[in-house]
């Protein structure tokens, strides 16, 4: 494959599908028109989008992640012409210039609200349905107190996790991980089934009730990612393993069951895109050695025993270059 065709295998096609065909209702197919224009394709993978956007006659309420700092011009450049020759209008190349004056252009920008946002870059989007956003949401006070200031043993989340559970290698990303898995770690951690020396005090700390609101709060977050491909890890090796495994070790593709692109599957089983990698890598390692337990059917600590050390280090660096899980992608996780 060309090297766009390769970037769209490893950062696309999980949820544009590999012959872009989308997915109905949330994710649009690539073959319309409007869509195609070398414009609107780069500004779309530069900020992502959050909302509902029209295609033809269907509306698509989906997300999609921003690439600005997954993906270099010139690797945008290739991507985007790739998606134009295969199933736009095959125009000439897309110039990696032309995506840096679009990146100085979108510098600070968040996700484009709907395609009602993006109507401007091209006649040929409109017309496009409004984004209402989201429901207003206010963290209760006393939650917000444990987050910032903390209570005795139970220490404030945001000295180690950051303000919004961005985290900090080795200290996980919270932001955006299922409510329910949030809860259902620190009952682990006050129980003693999970341990950590900070962790499993703080836990017990708290009633189940703090352990679930905080889930509740950073389930609702939205941070940028933080996290750096930092182990040295074989990138390569680590999106072959996340997006196809290795059925000739018996090894799953991690998106087979924690969702495409590694946004999460459901609210046991959680977020990997933008997680720090140190912390990646040491937990495939509990897993792997039995230090860590607990998931059905024990299949996170069989996979893990199959995987060597290089295959961590490569599967975590690789999670760790992904895209953080849009907002709009998290209707309700509880």
């Amino acid at each position: 494959m060309d090297p766009g065709a390769q970037i769209y295998a490893s950062a696309c096609s999980t949820c544009h599908q590999p012959n872009g065909a989308g997915v109905r209702g949330a994710v649009p197919p690539l073959g319309d028109p409007a869509f195609s224009d070398p414009t609107v394709l780069v500004a779309i993978i530069l900020r992502g989008v959050e909302g509902p956007v029209r295609v033809g006659r269907v509306t698509y309420d989906g997300a999609m992640p921003g690439f600005s700092g997954v993906l270099t011009d010139a690797e945008i450049a290739q991507v985007a012409s790739h998606v134009s020759r295969a199933w736009g209008d095959g125009g000439a190349p897309i110039d990696s210039a032309v995506v840096a004056r679009a990146r100085a252009k979108a510098a600070g920008a968040g996700p484009w609200k709907g395609g009602q946002a993006m109507a401007g870059l091209s006649p040929a989007l409109a017309p496009q349905p409004a984004w209402t956003g989201p429901a207003p949401w206010a963290a209760d006070p006393a939650v917000l107190t444990l987050i910032n200031e903390g209570r005795g043993e139970a220490l404030a989340c945001s000295g180690c996790h950051g303000p919004q559970g961005q985290g900090g290698d080795p200290i996980p990303r919270l932001s955006g991980l299922p409510s329910a898995y949030i809860a259902a770690q620190l009952d682990a951690f006050a129980s003693g089934r999970r341990s950590n020396d900070q962790m499993s005090g703080v836990a017990r700390a708290l009633s189940p009730a703090e352990r679930q609101a905080l889930g509740d709060y950073y389930g609702r977050q939205s941070a940028p990612s933080t996290a750096t491909p930092s182990l040295g890890g074989d990138r390569q090796a680590g999106a072959r393993l996340a997006l196809q495994g290795d059925w000739s070790r018996d090894i799953p593709a991690c998106f087979a069951c924690h969702g495409p692109s590694g946004f999460g599957g459901g609210p046991r089983l959680p977020a990997l895109a933008a997680q720090q990698p140190a912390y990646t890598a040491a937990q495939l390692a509990a897993w792997a050695s039995g230090k860590r337990t607990g998931d059905p059917g024990n299949l996170m600590g069989d996979v893990a025993r199959r995987l060597s050390e290089a295959d961590r280090l490569a599967l975590a660096d690789y999670l760790a270059g992904l895209p953080s899980n849009p907002a709009a992608a998290r209707k309700d996780r509880r």
